[in-house]
């Protein structure tokens, strides 16, 4: 041991010589032992301890008595018991030993539409493909019930090729098209429809805690290059922001001109929709952070769009003592319109003013859904 300075030649000498050996000799004495006496034996303790100081990097030396474990005894091991209970799990997913020949309609339907099937969604569609082969039936009748999301791009191709040539082309590779806070008709007037556009859902209020959205809003931005955030901030109003650049968490990234914002009243007809797609200007800022998303003209006091995390009223939950009980008394102002887990203030005027005023004042409006994708590149 020395008590001299460390130096880089030091650092490079120790992990050049540096070898975890030890560590694996260690744990294959202790595993015997255990299978032997047991866990909780000395042995397996004092062994315990060697792999303690040996992970750390420090040298040890393994005693003579450890080093010959006795023939372990007929007492079945945990480990084994749970090697061999995953090689049989492992074997029934390889050989499938159910049948589903005999399954109705029906009953296809409603085993697509049960929540944590033991098999990724891919294994779902082919299962639903042979039944449908088998039984003269469209696989059409059970896109709906997929979740393709949850596809790859090369199983969304393959999907693709044993589909009829139609518009659901463009559902399947559009995430957009799957949300309910858009209509497709919407989509159409601004092209954002288009199959080419290879949109990948991120976050869906539908499936994902809306407590959660500027969290994925701002981790989205951070790490793709080209993403839409979609909100709806009123029953006949929806908007969209398209960021075509990497957003630095909490900080002010210049976004000039590159930013794009759609606005979708429902209410309106096609005419009026197809004017609402704007530009931001020279000098518009973005910032992002888990509490806040703020678009604006040069200073934070000239906001276009700002999404805060809402603070809750908790005047019918206050005394609720236990944790469970408070989230779920919480949850049910949120589900009644009390609460919301997200507020969004909107400059509509920047708009045009015929929306603002269609549609109101929008100011600290409870967010009632939303959706975040990110462009996937093209195979």
């Amino acid at each position: 041991m020395s008590f001299k300075p460390i130096t880089d030649d030091d650092r490079l000498v120790y992990f050049a010589k540096y070898t975890n050996a030890s560590l694996g000799r260690v744990k294959k004495l202790y595993l015997q032992w255990a299978r032997s006496k047991g866990p909780l034996s000395a042995e397996c303790q004092e062994l315990n301890r060697l792999f303690s100081t040996c992970v750390d990097g420090n040298s040890i030396k393994i005693p003579q008595k450890l080093e010959s474990p006795p023939a372990p005894s007929d007492t079945p091991f945990i480990l084994d018991t749970l090697h061999n209970a995953a090689e049989r799990f492992i074997h029934s997913r390889e050989v499938p030993s159910r049948n589903y020949e005999g399954y109705t309609f029906d009953a296809m339907q409603l085993l697509l539409s049960r929540d944590n099937i033991a098999m990724s969604e891919f294994e779902l569609v082919k299962l639903t493909y042979r039944w449908c082969r088998r039984n003269q039936t469209s696989l059409m009748d059970f896109l709906s019930l997929f979740d393709v999301n949850l596809l790859s791009a090369e199983e969304k191709t393959w999907l693709l090729s044993e589909l009829p040539v139609s518009v659901e082309a463009t559902w399947i590779m559009n995430a957009l098209c799957q949300s309910n806070l858009i209509q497709t008709s919407e989509l159409s007037s601004f092209k954002l429809d288009y199959p080419g556009l290879r949109w990948k859902r991120v976050f869906d209020s539908t499936q994902d805690r809306m407590a959660t959205f500027l969290d994925v809003c701002t981790r989205t931005l951070e790490l793709f290059h080209r993403k839409l955030i979609v909100f709806r901030v009123d029953e006949r109003l929806t908007l969209a922001i398209y960021v075509p650049q990497k957003i630095e968490s909490h900080l002010e990234c210049q976004v000039d001109n590159r930013v794009r914002l759609f606005a979708f009243p429902h209410s309106q007809g096609e005419e009026t929709a197809q004017r609402l797609a704007l530009p931001t200007k020279k000098n518009y800022r973005l910032f992002g952070d888990s509490d806040v998303f703020q678009l604006y003209e040069g200073q934070r006091g000239n906001s276009w769009i700002f999404l805060k995390r809402a603070a809750s009223d908790d005047s019918t939950y206050r005394n609720i003592t236990t944790v469970g009980g408070k989230r779920r008394a919480r949850q049910s102002t949120i589900d009644n319109g009390i609460n919301f887990d997200c507020r969004a203030s909107v400059a509509l005027d920047k708009f045009s003013r015929n929306l603002k005023q269609h549609i109101g004042r929008v100011y600290r409006n409870g967010v009632l859904g939303a959706v975040c994708i990110e462009c996937h590149p093209m195979i």
